[in-house]
């Protein structure tokens, strides 16, 4: 289908960048139409430039005469060029000198915007203008969409392709899946309509409450994920009974070092109430870090394959996933029970004796991560599938996993603390749980707000942590160096760490490849390092039971909710642990809160109410390192968009139960 690429509509010139847009964007058209701008910015454009317009930031254009490259580069380079009658001077500091030749050629019109000076000479004069294609300034009116980018990729390169897209998607029949009375009534404008005016405005429209462009595809994007849960739920079909003496229930008790807490046992006999309901279950377990989720899963796993079905758990990442695996396994061997993992690392007759073991019934369980919801494998039986992290997966890719069934039983697990408002309103049409007391066992984490100049000496305190038997994780923004960005990355600190602790300290990182990762991350559980340094990477459902401290660089950058997962990788045995949050001296007011609050508080959703009202979403100047936001339009923490959210509902619970699994909503939106 046209729409299942995206290279389609990148430019010839930027074909060599593809791997980066689709790392930024995705992988499809659809992807790059609802890659939605930052914020819009007017810049002035001036046809003819004057004395008027000195001091103010216009967008214009120069033709090129001669350039005078200075080869000190302490010096700048000076570009003269002629807007009508009037000489321009363009002053670039700090640019490569191949660059300045290649952008600025001789004799071409170039389009330029920026603040207009006047230099020494008299002459009308740029300082580092923002330089644009002379088309995006032919078709432009003034306003300019600013778009979050990734290293390696400009504004320029970014409109092109969304430029392009906007082009197939104007050739392309659409068909409206929207009841088209109800559109009039509600004033929305069409898909294409939409999507036009949101990547080439007119106005700049601050408000939400005034831009029904972007209403009409937060409508449609909740509205597709409504229907999937619809889908999912599947309330009016017939779903597998579950009741049985639950034998293997009562031994893994047995086997268990510990109690449950009340709070589990009330999470488990919701579960065990609708498992034995015959209808499906379609069920979100929250609970904050730490809090026994896990378990409860795999309690609810026993129970449905003591019943002789199959289940499966789908985790986000590898790591994870194996990390399952090792804790389930060591209590199946001993309850008599089959357990595998499918990951992408599992091949050849490894992966064909796994996927032989599943379809004929003998895997009783299988945990893996993505690889689990390709097309070659086959369940026998699947009585119930539980996806962790949830919020990591797309509609498409839960639907998918689900479907390897039918009409299994769903658990969806969530460590991140979804606010009890949200869940009412986002998750009203399925059954919540929420684990709301953690194990006797765990000590608060004690955690300090440090500024960013005592790390020397928290590096002196941290050999007496290591040579104790403890461990360390230390977490930077970054993975690379920015020009961009003033702070520090990984590769830096892992550099500094490793001239005080030699090789005792490892680095992780997403763009390690996935069996480095795995190695990394297995010598530091097992000792054979005592310091990770990481990105967030290791946020996720990472249990090392040694690890005491976390030291998080920057940490007013990230927003509460992940400050607060991160913390949760430590604390998680019977000595005290820490976390200390570095933090740059020029902070902010709202920087200043957030810490406050992480430093002062240890219940998840408490947190996570502050989060939605300091909006901190954790992202650095737009600037992603890697992962898939699940919505692509709608945000949880924008506060506009809560006061018009349940209208918003109770309109698309009104649709929604007039689309069926085959209805047109869905078929378009893959199609897309």
């Amino acid at each position: 289908m046209i729409f299942d690429n995206i290279e389609l509509c990148i430019p010839r010139y930027y074909q060599p960048r593809a791997k980066l847009f689709k790392n930024l964007m995705g992988k499809r058209i659809i992807d790059a139409l609802l890659h939605m701008p930052l914020y819009t910015i007017e810049k002035r454009r001036v046809d003819q430039v004057s004395q008027n317009d000195i001091g103010k930031i216009i967008t214009t254009k120069v033709r090129v005469n001669c350039i005078d490259i200075n080869l000190r580069s302490s010096s700048p380079s000076i570009i003269y060029g002629k807007n009508g009658s009037e000489i321009i001077e363009i002053v670039l500091f700090n640019y490569p000198k191949k660059y300045i030749k290649s952008a600025y050629p001789i004799g071409q019109e170039i389009g330029l915007s920026g603040k207009l000076t006047i230099s020494p000479s008299g002459s009308l004069q740029f300082i580092n203008p923002e330089k644009f294609a002379i088309s995006r300034i032919n078709e432009s009116s003034g306003l300019f969409n600013i778009y979050p980018l990734t290293n390696g990729l400009t504004q320029n390169a970014i409109y092109s392709v969304i430029k392009g897209a906007i082009a197939i998607l104007e050739q392309e029949p659409i068909e409206e899946w929207l009841p088209e009375k109800w559109l009039k009534k509600s004033g929305f404008p069409s898909f294409k309509e939409a999507l036009r005016n949101i990547h080439f405005p007119k106005t700049i429209i601050n408000s939400l409450q005034h831009n029904h462009y972007l209403q009409r595809l937060i409508f449609d994007e909740l509205l597709a994920e409504q229907v999937t849960i619809n889908f999912l739920n599947q309330r009016m079909r017939n779903g597998y009974t579950i009741s049985n003496n639950r034998t293997y229930i009562e031994k893994l008790l047995g086997l268990l070092p510990f109690s449950l807490t009340n709070s589990q046992n009330k999470v488990i006999s919701e579960i065990f109430q609708n498992l034995q309901s015959g209808f499906p279950m379609f069920r979100l377990l929250q609970g904050d870090v730490g809090s026994g989720k896990t378990i409860v899963a795999l309690i609810s796993a026993l129970y449905v394959i003591e019943s002789g079905f199959q289940c499966a758990l789908l985790a986000p990442i590898e790591i994870l996933a194996r990390q399952h695996y090792q804790k389930i396994q060591k209590y199946f061997t001993q309850l008599g029970l089959y357990v595998e993992i499918l990951t992408g690392n599992e091949k050849g007759k490894r992966r064909a004796q796994i996927l032989d073991a599943l379809a004929s019934g003998e895997i009783d369980m299988l945990i893996g991560t993505h690889a689990i919801i390709t097309e070659k494998v086959v369940f026998r039986n699947l009585g119930l599938a539980i996806i962790d992290e949830q919020h990591r997966f797309g509609v498409n890719q839960r639907k998918t996993f689900v479907n390897k069934g039918v009409t299994p039983h769903v658990l969806s697990m969530t460590a991140t603390p979804i606010p009890r408002t949200m869940v009412m309103l986002l998750y009203g049409s399925i059954d919540v749980s929420v684990i709301t007391e953690n194990p006797a066992n765990r000590m608060t984490i004690l955690t300090r707000s440090i500024p960013m100049k005592r790390i020397p000496e928290i590096v002196e305190r941290m050999q007496n942590i290591i040579n104790s038997g403890q461990k360390v994780y230390w977490i930077c923004p970054l993975i690379e160096d920015s020009e961009k960005l003033r702070y520090t990355c990984v590769t830096n600190r892992f550099e500094f760490l490793k001239k005080y602790f030699a090789d005792k300290v490892a680095m992780l990182h997403g763009k390690m490849k996935t069996s480095e990762k795995e190695t990394i991350f297995e010598n530091f559980k097992n000792g054979h390092c005592k310091i990770l340094v990481s990105t967030t990477v290791i946020e996720v459902g990472i249990d090392v039971p040694e690890a005491t401290v976390i030291i998080i660089e920057n940490a007013e950058k990230f927003g509460l909710s992940q400050l607060h997962q991160l913390r949760g990788r430590v604390g998680r045995g019977n000595k005290q642990s820490y976390c200390l949050l570095l933090f740059d001296e020029f902070l902010s007011n709202i920087a200043k809160q957030r810490l406050q609050i992480i430093c002062n508080s240890s219940d998840g959703f408490q947190i996570a109410e502050q989060d939605l009202k300091l909006r901190g979403e954790g992202d650095i100047s737009g600037v992603r390192q890697s992962g898939e936001k699940l919505y692509k339009t709608f945000d949880i923490n924008n506060l506009e968009l809560q006061e018009i959210l349940p209208q918003f509902l109770d309109q698309i619970s009104q649709i929604s139960s007039s689309y069926d699994t085959n209805s047109k909503l869905l078929q378009v939106f893959q199609k897309l």
